[in-house]
């Protein structure tokens, strides 16, 4: 791991660099624990691993019952589709006002906060890296409500953005993982 997730705190917006799958999730996995930890509501959005995939790695690595968790939606597990998409086309306003809400249930729950790990390759796939680029320029690099975000970037997708593009990624999100 690049980072001490101790440092992580509640508003940031993090841009998280991955080049292989493996070292993404491994990461993904000790992010989203400590947020359960934390008592916050925690979310992975991801086409790379399924839910079942996820639902079993959850289980061994952190000892817990998912089905309870995710039945009071403590954790939530979403397809990029799912989460992005349910819509049709994402429509980046909505998207932020859907993490807003989720960090007010997790306040009128009496929890700490919201905290996702979002896997941008699909938008990549999909030919929908300048829509998801547009999305992020609409989000401040540090959250001023109980949201904390991962945002996890391939090295190989970043490198086919524009350097305009990259630029404003690094301009809205705080800390940078490489």
């Amino acid at each position: 791991m690049r980072t001490d997730l101790t440092q992580v705190f509640l508003g940031n917006h993090i841009l998280a660099i991955y080049h292989d799958n493996e070292s993404k999730f491994d990461e993904a996995f000790k992010f989203l624990k400590q947020g359960l930890d934390n008592d916050e509501i925690i979310m992975i959005v991801t086409d790379g691993l399924t839910k079942n995939e996820i639902s079993k790695r959850m289980e061994k690595e952190w000892n817990i019952k998912i089905e309870k968790l995710t039945s009071r939606g403590v954790i939530n597990m979403n397809t990029v589709d799912e989460c992005y998409y349910q819509n049709g086309f994402p429509k980046p306003f909505s998207i932020k006002a859907f993490w807003g809400v989720m960090a007010e249930i997790a306040r009128t729950r009496g929890m700490r906060g919201f905290r996702v790990f979002a896997d941008t390759h699909s938008f990549f796939e999909k030919g929908h890296a300048a829509e998801l680029v547009n999305y992020e320029s609409i989000l401040e690099s540090k959250f001023s409500i109980p949201f904390t975000a991962i945002c996890a970037y391939d090295s190989k997708d970043l490198q086919s953005l524009t350097p305009e593009q990259r630029s404003a990624l690094l301009t809205h999100h705080n800390p940078v993982w490489n």
